[in-house]
């Protein structure tokens, strides 16, 4: 803070009779060109990003999106006096103890990429500061901008902790070639898990006579992706207590098991989809325009046509795909803390940065207001035009889930990974395991507490 010594230096005015008050009044008047000097240095922000992400795509020069996010904020005029310092470097399985060792000196950057397993902690003891009272001061947010699951991904206790950057939401991808084949027509106005089954059904066979299945319905196809679909949430939404319905839960896994006998015992891996093996995969985004495009395309799609489906909805729910998020968070220990809002502000709104997003990385900008005018000039490239005109059609956006916002969520979802799988692939009664299931889970999140 620059201190106002004028009135100092008018008190102490050298009246031209002693050497001694003219020395006095040079002094305080250099001190006080100091201070001036000084504050007008720029405030630097340092911003921590990771190199790589949750979905395991490649991604190329991972810094260079940051880079112009610097470059474009430290241009405007009314950042004038901000420089952002980027920490680089650190891989992403690598950032979560990165991170940890740098806050418990009180070392983290003022800014910094927040991972989805590591959100709830650090919400919950403190080390990033909460948005609201900024948010409120901001006559400019609109919350409107923001894919609602996507702020969600960054709130926790009804706190809103960080804001998206990115967006990346997941649905099916089918293999046209293999369905045209055996001659399998979707029918998309019925598509449901009966028919997801069928289709599976009739794909898995053995096709060269000799005993073993070679050919597959889908890989990838996951519990969560079954649950959610059928209108359940796995927990209240502050994680107090288990919320699914053990009948619809029991049904959910009865589906998962029916589709899991069809592969007699074998379990699928990526690499059976990659060689056209199998009819249906779990997709994201990123994933998409990664392997849509060349020269990823032809390293592993290059032998068959395939396009994107919602998942397929279960008997009580609908078409619900998961989101992932790239979120940024501030540190409650900042000492610059409304610049760095400033700037946390500027990469998830920004409609010149949010476009540089969709134009320089592979995966949705988190500002849906430009996601329109991205359809208009993506009317060049043919997958990306294709992605958008999906994702609006079958309202893909709409209809998201983000995982549960509470600290011990990730080891609870492991532990139901765990169970279900037990289930899932081996001979025991469902009606019977699923109060079993619910009963560890509750007993789990009390002994959290």
């Amino acid at each position: 803070m620059i201190t106002d010594r004028r009135g100092g230096a008018g008190s102490r005015r050298a009246s031209g009779r002693t050497i001694v008050a003219v020395a006095a009044a040079i002094a305080v008047v250099a001190s006080c060109a100091f201070l001036v000097v000084r504050g007008r240095e720029p405030i630097t922000l340092t911003f921590a990003v990771y190199s790589g992400n949750n979905w395991g795509v490649p991604a190329g020069d991972a810094y260079a999106i940051y880079d112009k996010a610097k470059a474009l904020f430290e241009s405007l005029p009314e950042n004038r006096g901000i420089r952002i310092k980027l920490i680089t470097g650190t891989l992403y399985r690598d950032y979560s103890e990165w991170f940890a060792q740098r806050a418990l000196t009180g070392r983290e950057p003022d800014l910094f990429m927040v991972k989805d397993e590591d959100f709830n902690v650090l919400a919950s003891v403190g080390i990033m500061e909460k948005l609201g009272p900024y948010i409120a001061r901001d006559r400019s947010f609109n919350a409107e901008a923001f894919y609602p699951k996507a702020l969600e991904a960054g709130s926790n206790s009804g706190a809103q902790y960080s804001l998206p950057v990115s967006v990346v939401p997941s649905f099916l991808i089918v293999n046209k070639t293999l369905l045209k084949r055996e001659g399998i027509v979707i029918d998309r106005d019925r598509w449901d898990w009966d028919q997801f089954y069928d289709i599976c059904r009739t794909l898995t066979k053995d096709t060269d006579g000799d005993g073993r299945v070679d050919q597959f319905g889908a890989c990838g196809y996951t519990w969560q992706d079954a649950f959610y679909t059928n209108g359940q949430t796995l927990f209240s939404s502050d994680g107090a207590r288990v919320a699914f319905d053990d009948g619809t839960m029991a049904e959910t896994l009865a589906n998962l098991k029916r589709i899991y006998r069809l592969n007699r015992g074998v379990v699928l891996s990526e690499s059976d989809f990659d060689r056209g093996r199998a009819g249906f995969k779990e997709f994201n985004l990123a994933e998409y325009r990664t392997y849509g495009s060349y020269p990823y395309r032809i390293l592993k799609y290059s032998d068959f046509e395939w396009e994107i489906l919602p998942f397929p909805s279960g008997p009580r729910g609908h078409s619900i795909s998961k989101l992932y998020t790239v979120q940024v968070g501030m540190s409650s220990r900042s000492r610059h803390k409304a610049e760095a809002y400033k700037f946390l502000r500027f990469i998830s709104s920004d409609e010149r940065y949010q476009r540089q997003v969709w134009i320089s990385t592979n995966v949705l900008p988190a500002n849906r207001a430009i996601i329109a005018d991205l359809r208009k000039s993506s009317a060049g490239n043919e997958n990306d035009a294709r992605l958008l005109d999906f994702l609006e059609n079958n309202r893909i956006m709409e209809n998201l889930y983000v995982d549960p916002a509470f600290k011990w969520y990730a080891d609870m979802n492991a532990r139901i990974n765990d169970r279900v799988f037990q289930i899932v692939a081996g001979e025991q009664d469902i009606d019977k395991s699923v109060p079993l299931l619910r009963k560890e889970v509750s007993s789990q999140l009390a002994s959290q507490k």
